[in-house]
Order: structure tokens, then C-alpha cells, then sequence
């Protein structure tokens, strides 16, 4: 029986993210523990650290693996779209579980999430989110908040953390460099706790979601780790779910904008492959944002669980 017929529709009505309002931190994480408890046999909820500004960074754990894969986005604040929309997938792996249904009639989710569970971080910047859905007055901090309204950056467009430092380059790479002073590799509390919770879990693969683009983005290095082989036909897999584009990162790259990044760290430390998952970016002033914003949904829904089947091929 296919997975969105009679009833099922109706039991994933709550899986709804309405796209006229993005969704707040504080419901994003009290889904996330609700989820927890509602599904105590197969979800553990875990908060991994917090932000400067004391927020808590949570994460979910799905299935019951022995072996785990990590789904991450909101580094950048101005990720307004997806941290409501993985917790919209995880919410709707949760039910598939429970009630052992297949999606699109061919990914058995409990089976597949007993062999590998995700651990999915939806929010890891949760002051640059909450500043891009506001504006500077939700830092507590008076001293951060201060320093940020001296900025030139208007909240709206404000992707960094409470000390105003850019997460997505902020990991501790063999081709970090730094650009502003004051910065050092892994000098955020953001960046912290994901490097705590990789080491401690190790992992199976990273899946980064970002915006500006429909592409599935893969890494190599160039240390010989020999994940070039394998990275593509991973990749290539998803790509077939999705029909995004492909596109190879060296994990060398000499430009400001591919140093320091999460998916470098995780290739460099835990040696899996990692990938950034570009979707486009849609802003409630766009014509058609409902569609859009359900189209999107519908073209990255199935990676997590594309992966994990497909690391069982290769």
C-alpha cells in the first residue's frame, strides 16, 4: 500500500510545516523532545551544547543502528526554510517507524534505521536564526547584543552567530585560514559541540543542508583518504531521488568561501563521506512561496534515507 493513502494522509496532517511562518527556535526544539518521548522506543533526544547567547543546540536520534549518520543545517542564521523542514522529515521518519511503513512504497524506514539511525541536528545556530526571524533584540547578552547593532548588517541578512562569527568556517581544517582578527579555528560554541558529538559518535556519512541552488555538492581530499570513488556514487545515488546537480569540492580549495567547512572536518576527522545539500532559497515575498517550500520538501525527503540505503551497495 502506498505510504500517503486514506488514513496516512490524514496521520501525517501534523507533519504540516506552514510556510507563511517559520518555524520559532523554542518549537523546533520542544518538537524535537516531544518526538522523544512520544517515541521513547526508537528516539533519543540529546541537547550537544549551546550557543553564546545560552541557547540549547538540540538533536534527535532516530532507530536503533548500531552505526549513525549525521543531518545538519542552520549554521547560517539566514537558513530560515530549513531547519522547519527537517523537522517536518524527522517527524514524518518518526510516524513511518512506528506504524512500519514504507515511503514511495520502497524505503522501509524501520529496517533501514535499524541498521543505521540518524542523528538529526536541525538548528546549530540558533541566535543567528532567531536574529534573522527578528531582529537583534532576542540576544540576551547586552554586550553581544550591543556589538551586533554596531554591525553594518541588517538583522534580516544576519547568517552569524551572537559574536558575530561565521560558523560554516569556523572548523579546525588542514587549509583553515583565518580572515579577521580574533578568529580562531573552533572558537564558537557552536562549532564545539559538533566536533564533540563527531567524535564521540564517529558516523557513517554528514549530510549538510544549505540554500542557494539545487545541487548535491561532494568532497574529496587530497590526504588519501581514497573517499573520491565512493563520495560520487553516494552522491550520484541521491541525485537520481532528487535530480539535483552534482558538483566536486576539493577539500583544498584555496578560496575564503570553501575554508574551514563542516564537511572538510568531518571528511578530515571521522574519514566518511560528507556532502552539502544546496536547496533553493524561497522568501515570503516570492509568488507561489507555499509551493515552493512543498516542492522543496519533496526533493530532499528521501536523501537521509537514499544514504543510508545506498551505503549498504557500496
Amino acid at each position: 500500500m502506498k505510504y500517503t493513502s486514506g488514513r496516512r494522509k490524514k496521520a501525517l496532517s501534523e507533519t504540516v510545516i506552514n510556510p507563511q511562518t517559520f518555524v520559532t527556535y523554542e518549537k523546533i526544539y520542544y518538537t524535537l523532545w516531544e518526538l522523544s518521548q512520544r517515541y521513547q522506543e526508537f528516539c533519543q533526544f540529546r541537547v550537544i551544547g549551546s550557543s553564546h547567547d545560552e541557547r540549547m543546540i538540540p538533536m534527535l536520534e532516530v532507530g536503533k543502528g548500531s552505526e549513525v549518520i549525521f543531518c545538519v543545517t542552520g549554521l547560517d542564521g539566514t537558513q530560515k526554510l530549513l531547519p522547519g523542514l527537517l523537522l517536518k522529515m524527522v517527524q514524518e521518519y518518526c510516524i513511518a517507524y512506528e506504524c512500519r511503513w514504507q515511503l514511495e512504497d520502497f524505503y522501509d524506514v524501520k529496517k533501514l534505521l535499524d541498521e543505521i539511525r540518524i542523528c538529526m541536528i536541525p538548528i546549530e545556530n540558533p541566535d543567528g536564526y532567531e536574529i534573522c526571524r527578528t531582529d537583534f533584540s532576542v540576544i540576551r547578552n547586552p554586550i553581544f547584543r550591543q556589538m551586533l547593532r554596531m554591525q553594518s548588517i541588517p538583522a534580516r541578512d544576519f547568517g552569524y552567530n551572537a559574536r558575530g562569527m561565521d560558523l560554516s568556517h569556523n572548523f579546525p581544517t588542514a587549509y583553515y585560514r583565518r580572515s579577521r582578527m580574533g578568529e580562531q579555528p573552533a572558537s564558537e560554541n557552536e562549532t564545539k559541540a559538533l566536533i564533540r558529538i563527531f567524535q564521540e559518535y564517529g558516523g557513517k556519512g554528514l549530510l549538510d543542508f544549505g540554500q542557494s541552488g539545487r545541487e548535491i555538492v561532494y568532497y574529496h581530499s587530497e590526504q588519501g583518504l581514497g573517499l573520491l570513488p565512493r563520495s560520487h556514487r553516494l552522491a550520484r545515488h541521491m541525485q537520481r531521488t532528487s535530480a539535483y546537480h552534482l558538483e566536486k569540492e576539493s577539500a583544498s580549495g584555496i578560496e575564503r568561501t570553501k575554508m574551514g567547512t563542516l564537511e572538510q572536518y568531518y571528511i578530515q576527522s571521522v574519514k566518511q563521506p560528507a556532502f552539502l545539500i544546496r536547496t533553493p532559497t524561497v522568501t515570503m515575498e516570492d509568488e507561489g512561496c507555499q509551493n515552493a517550500v512543498k516542492n522543496i520538501y519533496k526533493e530532499i525527503r528521501l536523501l537521509p534515507l537514499e544514504y543510508i540505503f545506498s551505503l549498504k551497495r557500496n
